[in-house]
This record gives C-alpha cells, sequence and structure tokens, in this order.
C-alpha cells in the first residue's frame, strides 16, 4: 500500500492520456465524435491530447469510449507501470 503514495499522479495522469491519444489514432476516432460525445470543441480535445497531460474525466471518458477502448484497462495498465516504476 505504501507504494501508492510514491505515484506521481501528474505522470499517471499523462501516461493515461498518452495511452488514450494512442488509441484514438489507431483507431482513426474522430474529434467531432469525442467532441459531440464530452461536450467539448475538437480543437481544445485534440489540444489536450497532443499535450499528454491532465484532461477533463468526461472528456477522457468520451475519447475512451469513442475509441472502443476499456477505461479500466487503460487505468489498470498505467497504474501498474507507474506501481513498477516507483518500486525500483
Amino acid at each position: 500500500m505504501g507504494t501508492q503514495k510514491e505515484i506521481d499522479c501528474e505522470t499517471l495522469a499523462a501516461d493515461v492520456v498518452s495511452r488514450t491519444r494512442t488509441n484514438v489514432l489507431l483507431t482513426k476516432t474522430t474529434m467531432t465524435s469525442i467532441a459531440d460525445r464530452s461536450g467539448f470543441n475538437r480543437l481544445t480535445i485534440s489540444k489536450l491530447l497532443d499535450k499528454k497531460r491532465d484532461m477533463p474525466l468526461r472528456m477522457w471518458l468520451a475519447a475512451v469510449y469513442e475509441s472502443g477502448a476499456d477505461p479500466c484497462e487503460i487505468l489498470s495498465k498505467a497504474i501498474q507501470e507507474q506501481t513498477a516504476l516507483a518500486s525500483a
């Protein structure tokens, strides 16, 4: 349980967004479909995905679901990697 405190939440969020961006690109998900689902505009979504930084949860969920990914899987993999890095 102590290793979870060592995880940098900003780094974890960036990793999750990076994984989501990769999935959006691989599945050719449009910014329009993410915008329609999230209520944000396409430019804002594109900028936040490209910066690979934290983004609003509803935007992230829209990007994940529109690209056909599993949000639990993305989070789980990112947390596992961050935990391994924090323990090393």
